[in-house]
């Protein structure tokens, strides 16, 4: 009996199937309750990954065992997706980010696989470039939101959308997720209206709304049931990212500024983290707002305004006449030090 035992529990050990079975379904969802994004990430990591391996050995899918993934199959992988592929380094370290995560659940629950998970989570990351904060202006923003067509059921539709991402910040997913039961709206006595974004990992936060998104989004939602998604597409389906991408990338065409740029709902997303530095907020509500959960993430907006800049410049212009008063009643310049 023990022998059968061991029989069968063997394969369940040595195969690489029954691993990312678990990994995937019970470890990702159940244990750490990753965003779904992160899940669809990690899914198409291993689609890429495993058939890759598979050519490499000439052995079938599901017939691999662990230790067939070894560093050496893992670094041809990723050159493969550089060279063959043409993906960036950040798509190359986001790949890699998956399988030491792997690595490190199978060796955590097996000691059998500890030196193999030693080896895969020695594979070193690509150095690579931050991409660049691309924002829009208050006058290209306003352009994009005049470009629906508001007479029309369709376009107030639209239009809402597009203010409801500038208004919120809100990531496009919290967008294609949002239900009637998420506003708080209509609040004429003194409260706050308000929506709840369900952002990643499971997380909540409120961001207050405008007089006029609360108007929009009221107009919008009339006769719809709590559980109904508030934006919709013409076909009466809620919206999908790339319904949301289309009309953004469809309105941006519509401005003859915003031409030759890829504008996208994240563009508009740091849009609203931008004017918000602009307006004077904090980098604190700022990660509050964005649903940041480290404030290094956030602190990339304090360096993007050029508008700061030129103010820095100009404090330490040389040969200028500077006022007879002490740094601590010039006012102009704390709300600088305090919006960096």
């Amino acid at each position: 009996m023990g022998a059968m035992r061991a029989g069968v529990k063997m394969p369940e050990l040595v195969t690489l199937g029954p691993w990312l079975r678990r990994f995937l379904v019970e470890y990702i969802v159940t244990e750490r309750n990753l965003a779904r994004n992160t899940r669809t990430s990690y899914r198409d990591t291993f689609s890429l990954l495993l058939p890759f391996v598979s050519r490499k050995l000439r052995k079938p899918v599901d017939r691999l065992a662990v230790r067939d993934l070894t560093s050496r199959h893992v670094l041809q992988f990723l050159t493969h997706l550089e060279e063959d592929r043409g993906c960036s380094a950040r798509t190359r370290n986001q790949r890699l980010a998956a399988i030491r995560a792997f690595a490190r659940f199978i060796g955590s629950r097996d000691p059998a696989h500890v030196e193999w998970c030693g080896h895969i989570r020695a594979i070193a990351s690509k150095k690579s470039m931050p991409p660049m904060v691309g924002w829009l202006t208050r006058a290209e923003m306003e352009a994009m939101l005049a470009v629906p067509d508001r007479k029309t059921k369709r376009g107030r539709s639209e239009y809402a959308l597009l203010l409801f991402l500038y208004n919120t910040g809100a990531r496009v997913s919290e967008v294609t997720h949002l239900k009637v039961g998420d506003l708080q709206i209509g609040r004429r006595r003194g409260g706050h209206d308000l929506a709840t974004l369900h952002g990643k990992g499971g997380k909540t936060r409120q961001c207050p709304l405008w007089p006029e998104t609360e108007r929009v989004l009221t107009d919008e939602i009339i006769g719809r049931a709590a559980e109904d998604a508030v934006f919709v597409s013409r076909l009466g389906t809620p919206f999908t990212r790339f319904g949301v991408y289309r009309l953004i990338e469809r309105c941006a065409a519509r401005v003859p500024e915003l031409a030759d740029r890829t504008i996208t709902p994240h563009v508009i997303r740091h849009t609203t983290a931008c004017h918000l530095v602009l307006a004077g907020v904090d980098i604190n509500t700022i990660r509050a707002w964005l649903g940041h959960v480290s404030i290094s993430t956030t602190n990339i907006y304090a360096e993007i305004d050029f508008t700061l800049k030129a103010n820095a410049v100009a404090l330490c212009e040389v040969g200028q006449p500077r006022p007879a008063r002490s740094w601590k009643e010039d006012k102009d310049l704390m709300a600088f030090l305090k919006s960096l």
